[in-house]
């Protein structure tokens, strides 16, 4: 029994290997893709733990006036006394003693309103942050959404080749047994099949590649099936790049972020200065108890306490003296904001050049999409007028042979632009700071009296 059964249990898990579970097939949609990769996110996750911690920051300023306290206790459990030396060690119970501290401080300098404006501004630095970042994920979702459903759409162009070309070889394979086909011919039509395998072999196993990773990004199972739903509209829109540019500039968030960059520079010139060169005031209290300072009693000893206060005023000298380790720092502060307020420059313009660029590149893209079109239109006819031609033996197999590489180069190059076009309506979406439906839907509103296309 023992055999039959260990035989049986074998024979189970060849069988499971053999014929290993269906992939499961999920329909997925935009926004449901986005939702999942922003929810899977480390990165995300880890941001937001920074942003909790910031907002708590923010919403507790008064740390920045607290004061210190501290409290201590002791206790002398071996009285001074000689080791070596004459009269020799002694113990002493009646020199035993105790002591409780209680102390508060607190300092007051004119910089801690900056101080509390600082906090305030890093919380709303880290939820730029975050936000910036999931609008860049959800950019980087979309482009694979899209290149995923490209390759699909190659795919299906190349079964469509190789079905063409199979229905062809078996043709030829009835005109080269009747005699009617030459064996070079017969030949090319074996090899333009196995070409056509290829490049449809080639093309799965990158869209394969690019589908797993996607998955890891969506944190889905590996091997999962996906049907694809919802896509970029291609509509032809037209801006003005310096109205936009005008608009939505200081919405970027490179360019927040460097103003919020400056700002907390400006800050901390304040707080640098203010710290160096402003008078502080320091108070301090401390409460003592325990045995008396000259105790004889011991433990036993009657307890004494006393209370005192200092109230301190600090006036810094030295920042106010050229060459001090204080006034370097302060010209340094100075130094910093100018270096900041050059780097919001250079972002401003870099920013408006990647603008103009994507606008000019958007224009063109359209027209070279017009065109592609047009090239597939008249290559798809082109084929099918040489497929007849050459049944009835007026062209050759070469000429055929490239009328439909032609074909699938014109399909090929059309669906590259209409990805590179979408590519570019997003980028410029999050070149403006801009949801990319708003921009491909309502264009009309953001930055023309009315919707054109480009090159009108």
């Amino acid at each position: 029994m023992n055999r039959k059964r260990t035989g049986v249990l074998t024979l189970l898990f060849f069988l499971i290997i053999a014929f290993p579970a269906a992939a499961e097939t999920v329909t997925l949609s935009l926004d449901d893709a986005v939702q999942r990769a922003l929810d899977q996110s480390i990165n995300l996750k880890k941001s937001s733990i920074d942003l909790t911690q910031s907002e708590y920051s923010a919403s507790h300023l008064y740390s920045e006036i607290f004061p210190s306290f501290s409290l201590s206790a002791g206790l002398t459990f071996l009285p001074s006394s000689p080791l070596f030396t004459d009269p020799g060690f002694k113990y002493n119970n009646n020199a035993l003693s105790y002591n409780l501290n209680f102390g508060l401080s607190l300092s007051l300098n004119p910089s801690l309103s900056s101080s509390m404006k600082r906090i305030e501004l890093a919380y709303r630095s880290q939820l730029l942050k975050y936000d910036d970042a999931a609008k860049q994920l959800e950019i980087q979702v979309i482009k694979n959404f899209l290149y995923l459903i490209t390759r699909q759409k190659d795919i299906s162009n190349m079964e469509d080749s190789l079905r063409l070309a199979e229905e062809q070889m078996g043709r030829d394979k009835i005109a080269h047994d009747n005699g009617i086909l030459s064996e070079l011919a017969w030949l090319n039509s074996q090899f333009s099949v196995e070409t056509a395998r290829y490049n449809l072999s080639n093309s799965q196993g990158v869209y394969q590649n690019a589908l797993e990773q996607f998955l890891a990004l969506l944190g889905m199972p590996t091997g999962t099936d996906i049907i694809f739903e919802g896509t970029v509209d291609i509509v032809p829109i037209s801006y003005d790049p310096e109205q936009l540019i005008q608009e939505y500039l200081p919405r970027r968030p490179d360019i927040q972020s460097q103003r919020q960059t400056i700002e907390n520079l400006e800050l901390a010139k304040n707080v640098t200065a203010l710290t160096n060169r402003s008078p502080s005031l320091e108070l301090g209290t401390q409460w003592q108890g325990g045995s008396p300072s000259n105790n004889t009693g011991g433990l036993g000893a009657p307890f004494s306490d006393k209370v005192s206060g200092t109230l301190t005023l600090r006036v810094p000298v030295d920042s106010w003296i050229p060459g001090t380790k204080s006034n370097q720092t302060v010209r340094s502060a100075d130094a910093d904001l100018a270096k900041a307020l050059l780097d919001l420059q250079d972002t401003e313009t870099q920013a408006k050049t990647q603008i103009r660029t994507i606008i000019s590149n958007l224009s063109n893209t359209w027209i070279s999409l017009d065109i592609a079109r047009l090239r597939v239109d008249i290559a798809q006819r082109t084929a099918e007028a040489t497929a007849e031609s050459f049944q009835s033996g007026t062209v050759d197999y070469q000429t055929l042979e490239t009328s439909r590489k032609d074909l699938s180069d014109a399909r090929q190059q059309l669906l590259q632009g209409e990805y590179s076009y979408q590519s570019l309506l997003l980028d410029l979406a999050a070149a403006l700071n801009m949801d990319w439906k708003t921009l491909t839907n309502q264009n009309t509103q953001a930055g023309t009296g009315t919707e054109t296309t480009p090159g009108q």
